[in-house]
């Protein structure tokens, strides 16, 4: 390897210098500025640049133009570089084991490519060593990913559902357009195919009538209000906001007046809402019922007394945000299970199934009995009704479907419920 220091007032000056003189193979080993001069250190700085290549120099020739040989200077590293008795530096030949550190020289778009790169072989050869050791590292990582099984969520068999039989299966393709969610059209298709057998009959009216004795028989549902003799019944609704939870305290009201002719109380701790208790109120004056409104969780053990001598007892209660748990919570005090309350929690069937999942859970610090869905009339696919019964198992005691008092509400049968979410067009049910 031959070595030169050229200096140069900047570095567009000093590569040229560098290609002139020992071509665009030449490789830049340092750099550095030097003040000097009779200024010192206020004089004009140059720039100083250590160049090299592998090649003998380029013959100048043996004339009078022929440059002699001449020492060069001091390296950075405090070496004197010199050629002696002909022979070509190297780094052993400076007392270094290894290149010295360089800069990387500035692109030149007039250089030729190089045809070879001539560096020292041995660092080279460490250096794909370590590459081939790392990607061999990467590649027997992949190797143990892609071997490795994917742990899935345990299921029992005989409930699992695959998405991609779903796609094949048309039966199950029917459930989904229902409203049904994957798991449960999938359960409801094996029902279907234990009680019938091989389809014999393919009509779509005999699909619909097995489908609906298959889904009939996967409900839980609550006995209607009915009188015990000797016995009082206490139910309170509860729920969020906006379910209809006063009209169907009046409806309920009313249709078991016209049943039975008993004696029913209506309570309401709703003081949150505007006119709630004054619409509890009017609904009491039509049927000629007692009201009471109960202020603080203290107050409820005296309402229930005064009215013990009734055959049944419906409390309205403040709608909650699910959001708010602490609210929720708080209504714990009014309703104590001393107190023998039934709990009916109203779920609008109009919300999605992730949002009545979200307020079932928030509301089950007051322990639920049954489940009172509202506004079916509202609702085109009514599956989400089996889908939040299956995942919960709490029975379903009322149905409702409108806003007149007391027609619009329904005593929940697996027949009828079945056949609402078969009939997405409307029935004698839902309008």
């Amino acid at each position: 390897m031959q070595v030169k220091v050229f200096e140069a007032k900047d570095m567009t000056s000093g590569l040229k210098m560098v290609k002139e003189e020992l071509g665009p193979d030449a490789l830049i080993l340092s750099t550095r500025t030097l003040r000097g001069g009779k200024l010192g250190m206020l004089g004009k700085p140059t720039l100083e640049i250590t160049a090299a290549i592998d090649s003998a120099w380029p013959d100048k020739g043996n004339g009078p133009c022929a440059e002699p040989s001449m020492p060069l200077r001091n390296n950075p590293a405090g070496y004197s570089i010199q050629e002696q008795n002909n022979e070509p530096l190297t780094y052993q030949n400076l007392g270094l084991d290894k290149p010295l550190p360089r800069e990387k020289p500035f692109p030149n778009p007039l250089a030729a490519p190089k045809q070879e790169d001539k560096t020292d072989p041995e660092p080279l050869a460490h250096e794909i060593s370590e590459l081939r050791s790392i990607i061999n590292s990467l590649s027997s990582r992949l190797a143990e990913l892609d071997s490795t099984p994917v742990a899935h969520a345990y299921v029992e068999p005989e409930y699992s559902a695959r998405e991609t039989d779903a796609a094949r299966d048309p039966v199950v393709r029917l459930l989904l357009s229902r409203g049904l969610n994957h798991q449960v059209a999938g359960l409801v298709a094996r029902f279907t195919g234990d009680v019938i057998g091989p389809q014999k009959d393919g009509s779509q009216q005999t699909l619909q009538t097995n489908l609906s004795r298959a889904i009939g028989r996967l409900f839980t549902v609550a006995a209607p209000l009915a009188t015990r003799p000797g016995q009082q019944k206490r139910m309170c609704l509860i729920g969020p906001t906006g379910v209809g939870k006063t009209t169907t305290i009046a409806k309920l009201a009313a249709g078991y007046l016209q049943r039975f002719g008993g004696k029913v109380a209506l309570i309401t701790i709703d003081t949150y809402r505007i006119a709630a208790v004054e619409q509890l109120k009017v609904y009491g004056e039509i049927m000629n019922l007692p009201v009471e409104v109960v202020l603080k969780p203290t107050e409820m053990a005296a309402a229930l007394a005064r009215h013990n001598d009734c055959d049944l007892i419906l409390i309205d209660t403040a709608g909650r945000s699910p959001g708010n748990g602490m609210e929720i919570q708080d209504m714990r005090a009014f309703l104590r299970p001393e107190y023998g309350l039934e709990n009916h929690l109203m779920l609008s069937a109009t919300n999605r199934e992730v949002e009545l999942e979200t307020i079932i859970r928030q509301f089950s610090y007051l322990s639920i009995s049954n489940f009172i869905f509202s506004k079916v009339d509202e609702c085109r696919l009514l599956g989400v009704i089996l889908n939040i019964h299956y995942s919960n198992d709490t029975p379903i005691s009322y149905l409702t479907n409108g806003q007149r008092v007391p027609e619009d509400i329904i005593a929940a049968t697996p027949e009828i419920l079945a056949e609402l979410i078969m009939n997405p067009h409307g029935s004698e049910s839902n309008g």
